[in-house]
């Protein structure tokens, strides 16, 4: 394995911990605030700190390209679809059907980079990609227990927004791939994609006049953090796309669930989930790195 490769995996998770600690925060931060309020606040922290660092690294000299509109792109899909799905998925199927299928975006996104990007994967890293995959299935599914679960039974067709979820996620990762590798830097990449979401949640909030719903208490700080926090994650992923394959960074990047059970373990011990399952989802998924890395990156 090249330090390239090395690189890769490592900034891959480092993404998907970042990603854990902003979920922890909003979690604290959503306790006194709105849904509304957290997306507002971490969107719009993303905007400012994001494009705050891309104006610092570059000196000012920050010139409009048109490899952005790959940027963009990704960010219509997500988080703005990605989440827009999802949440509708959990309001309709619960947490438990919505978490575990939209967490197969993995799939769809080394699917795609196998036939629109040309890239290649080995038997035994494929086969990484399906432990994590379905490692962090099992975790999610516990992770969203007992949370927006619905106890009637719901049509068929909701299951749609799930997938649609899962879709969107792995559709954005090939945009990301694609304008990462035309040269931007990873920074104003991810300013890129968070803008587009910041402003076409803002058109939201206008158009829908949802406003008054914006509802902030206590929970500010932790949502400013959350802010921060999921400005690194698109970060470390741009540098992980430069540096190596999508079809292998982009299960390394989905191991979030992984790190939010491994963080609530830690430091959040009360209503902590362990069980059976939660030990094999962990077992899973840890092995599934390690097929992806002495795998994939060979």
């Amino acid at each position: 394995m090249t330090d390239q490769d090395t690189l890769s995996v490592l900034l891959s998770l480092l993404s998907a911990l970042m990603f854990a600690i902003t979920f922890i925060l909003v979690k604290l931060g959503g306790k006194t605030s709105s849904t509304l309020a957290a997306l507002w606040v971490t969107l719009t922290t993303n905007v400012v700190f994001l494009w705050g660092w891309s104006l610092f690294s570059t000196q000012g000299n920050v010139s409009v390209s048109m490899e952005w509109r790959y940027f963009a792109l990704a960010g219509v899909f997500a988080p703005l679809l990605g989440r827009l799905f999802q949440f509708q998925g959990m309001a309709r199927l619960g947490a438990n059907i919505t978490t575990p299928l939209t967490l197969t975006h993995p799939v769809i996104t080394v699917a795609l980079a196998i036939i629109f990007l040309g890239e290649s994967i080995d038997q035994a890293a494929l086969a990484g990609v399906c432990l994590v995959l379905i490692g962090s299935i099992l975790l999610g599914a516990q992770s969203g227990k007992g949370r927006m679960d619905s106890p009637t039974r719901k049509p068929t067709v909701y299951l749609l927004l799930p997938f649609a979820a899962s879709l969107s996620y792995g559709v954005s990762v090939i945009f990301r791939k694609v304008g990462i590798d035309s040269g931007t830097d990873a920074v104003t990449a991810a300013a890129v994609t968070t803008t587009t979401s910041w402003f076409l949640f803002v058109m939201f909030l206008a158009f829908s006049r949802t406003f008054p719903r914006v509802r902030f208490d206590t929970g500010l700080i932790a949502l400013v953090l959350a802010g921060v926090f999921s400005s690194l994650g698109p970060v470390f992923l741009y540098m992980a796309l430069q540096a190596g394959k999508t079809a292998v960074v982009a299960p390394l990047a989905s191991t979030t669930p992984f790190f939010v059970l491994l963080m609530t373990g830690l430091f959040m011990r009360e209503g902590e989930i362990l069980n059976r399952w939660v030990m094999l989802g962990t077992t899973t998924t840890v092995f599934g790195v390690g097929a992806i890395v002495f795998y994939g990156t060979a």
